[in-house]
């Protein structure tokens, strides 16, 4: 069982309730690709069932598909859809347009989104995780695309200020929801309007990250 209380556990709850049951759920790996992790670990899935049900694409790319967790929900959810998960993304050869995008690295996206921005239909989903948060929290600059000066606490600040723009800039998409969490944030984007109940029971901060978001007056943001 996680190890989580109050709040989280909450969270995780209501997440895990909303999942179907898959063998892949029962697959050990890193931090972040097991369903036991963490809240944020939980609601990346939720979301994924909820958007890909609702947007019913033909095709679906997974740039790194990792335990495979994805790949067995998008199925799940979509199994009319061809479902292409590459192991390792440099190595793909990714032909055709895909009505959804999922870019789930470990670390930075910059590289892969230059690679699949061509493959996204026009009233496409991409959906896009950045561990460079850890790397902000921490203050690793070596370890960050763009380095910036709102490090620390003021996390919540550099997503807001400068992460959703510059990725909104890259991609030449709307973001149209976001989460963020002490070592990753969740963006999801797309040129299309998409329902608000989509996101439902999903805070835009998770953990520790509510209080410094509140302090910087974050919590009732443009989304």
């Amino acid at each position: 069982m996680v190890r989580l209380r109050g709040k989280r556990l909450a969270l995780w709850e209501v997440g895990m309730a909303e999942l179907p049951w898959l063998p892949e759920f029962e697959r050990a790996g890193r931090n972040g690709e097991e369903l036991a992790t963490d809240e944020a670990a939980v609601w990346k899935r939720v979301l994924d069932l909820r958007v890909a049900r609702w947007l019913g694409p033909e095709r679906i790319l997974e740039t790194h598909a990792g335990l495979g967790i994805g790949t067995a929900l998008f199925r799940y959810a979509c199994p009319q859809a061809e479902v292409v998960a590459l192991g390792d993304w440099r190595s793909g050869d990714v032909a055709g347009c895909f009505g959804l995008v999922d870019v789930d690295p470990f670390g930075q996206p910059w590289d892969v989104l230059e690679m699949v921005g061509s493959r996204l239909s026009a009233d496409g989903v991409l959906m896009v995780s950045n561990g460079e948060a850890l790397a902000v929290w921490r203050n690793l600059r070596r370890q960050q695309r763009y380095p910036t000066g709102n490090y620390g606490k003021r996390l919540p600040v550099w997503v807001v200020d400068e992460y959703l723009p510059k990725l909104e800039d890259v991609t030449g998409l709307e973001m149209r929801f976001f989460y963020a969490f002490p070592s990753s944030v969740r963006v999801i984007l797309s040129n299309k309007k998409m329902p608000a109940e989509l996101w439902e029971g999903c805070p835009h901060w998770m953990w520790w990250l509510e209080r410094y978001a509140e302090k910087e007056q974050l919590k009732f943001w443009r989304v």
